[in-house]
């Protein structure tokens, strides 16, 4: 089903790039395969298309990247298996091992408000307000009491939305992000003559919390952090 969403949303565009990205690809020649998709993201944006990003820059050793791309690609198809499962590998692959705070429920929770996309939630809570509006406004008109126990369903159904809407807001404005460097070493302060406080590798993912004097202040699960440049994190959004 994605690939079919995939050649209509570049049926008006050049193909050229993304055939070009897994000609490369499966040839082995992943720099080429990285610059051919990028091309094609600039034509059509699509999530499929980050993932085959993803790929590439995996097979290049870039694990920063591409766990930026997956996440960017899990945040437009939030319910893709393979998507999921290669960033969950990847995370498992990286040599800073985070741990998992959430428990059982935090996590059910988590994969239930992230199920559908910020762009989907939005639009089917849009769709269940009207149509309870509509449910409501018969229901005065009509007089119908089994009408307006017809519209329940409908607004839980607007605040499901509306609450898996608030979570990708929310996961935005964390400010995300990922090591896009071999390693690189977070400092007490934003500068070179500052301590070391810790060593952080590629694909590990932060929050970024504040930028000063081309350093970024990250923050791993936890709380603990410290300055970086700004070209050894990605953001993700």
């Amino acid at each position: 089903m994605m690939y079919v969403m995939l050649l209509l949303a570049l049926a008006a565009a050049p193909a050229g790039s993304y055939n070009a990205g897994n000609a490369h690809y499966s040839a082995g020649k992943y720099g080429e395969a990285i610059s051919a998709y990028r091309q094609a993201l600039e034509q059509a944006d699509h999530p499929h298309l980050r993932y085959n990003l993803g790929n590439a820059y995996f097979k290049d050793g870039r694990l920063g990247m591409a766990v930026v791309q997956y996440r960017r690609a899990r945040a437009m198809a939030p319910r893709d298996w393979d998507i999921a499962s290669n960033l969950e590998f990847i995370r498992s692959y990286r040599i800073d091992k985070l741990p998992t705070q959430a428990g059982p429920l935090e996590a059910f929770l988590a994969r239930a408000f992230t199920r559908f996309s910020g762009r989907e939630a939005s639009l089917y809570a849009g769709l269940c307000f009207l149509l309870a509006a509509a449910l409501v406004s018969l229901r005065l008109a009509l007089e119908r009491r089994w009408i307006i126990l017809a519209s329940i369903p409908a607004m839980l159904a607007f605040t499901y939305f509306l609450a898996v809407s608030q979570t990708w807001q929310a996961e935005r404005r964390s400010n995300p992000g990922a090591v896009a460097a071999r390693e690189v070493s977070a400092l007490s302060g934003p500068g070179e003559e500052f301590k070391e406080i810790l060593l952080l590798h590629d694909g590990t993912e932060v929050r970024i919390r504040e930028a000063r004097g081309g350093y970024l202040l990250v923050q791993l699960p936890g709380g603990i952090g410290g300055w970086v440049p700004e070209g050894a994190v990605e953001r993700i959004y």
